[in-house]
């Protein structure tokens, strides 16, 4: 009978733990101890730099993004983003990621934007459209933009500089990791750099 209580006990605290939400937090990636992590490869690099965190992808078609390893169901993120050198990109925030699969919150050096689905076969599908949506509120001069994405229930918003840009439903995904992420597309060398990101309750 001990034994049997045991393992229930057991069993709760690694349910309990697995559904455990991670608190709010901020990070404005001066410390590079804080988690995010670092990596090198040929076709890119991702890592702390000068006081950001820093993604480089050299090649074209190529998508790269880290996790935080915090969970969550609802969620607001807000984080400073800037890209240098090819626009033909794609960068922003991510959330509920699960086995692969994510709600990616992006927008573009030359002004465009999207709420994306990753599936597990790597594929990013647009939830507001065909494709990539412009929008004359994002910065194209090589200024920084202040991206915003709102993951709540089953309703999916981005915001760019405080104002909405979209907002859609989806309910593949309830909970998971939260991250950053960026593409490049038919041309490589390409630049992202996040700062002051900032993670808490809608």
């Amino acid at each position: 009978m001990r034994t049997k209580l045991a393992l229930l006990f057991l069993c709760v605290a690694m349910l309990t733990g697995c559904s455990r939400i991670s608190p709010p937090f901020k990070d404005d990636f001066s410390d590079p101890a804080s988690g995010w992590g670092a990596s090198s490869h040929e076709t890119y690099v991702r890592g702390y730099q000068q006081g950001r965190y820093l993604m480089q992808i050299d090649i074209p078609d190529w998508f790269v993004w880290v996790t935080a390893g915090r969970t969550y169901a609802d969620v607001e993120m807000e984080i400073k983003v800037r890209s240098e050198m090819v626009a033909d990109n794609h960068y922003g925030v991510f959330c509920r990621y699960t086995g692969g699969k994510f709600y990616y919150f992006a927008i573009s050096a030359d002004g465009y934007y999207a709420i994306f689905y990753h599936n597990e076969d790597g594929e990013l599908l647009p939830l507001t459209g065909k494709a990539m949506l412009r929008s004359p509120l994002i910065r194209t001069d090589g200024t920084e933009n202040r991206l915003s994405a709102v993951c709540e229930g089953t309703r999916l918003t981005l915001y760019v500089n405080g104002e909405q840009l979209a907002e859609v439903e989806d309910e593949r995904l309830e909970r998971g990791d939260i991250g950053l992420a960026a593409g490049t597309l038919r041309q490589g060398g390409t630049l992202v750099w996040f700062d002051d990101l900032k993670v808490g309750k809608p």
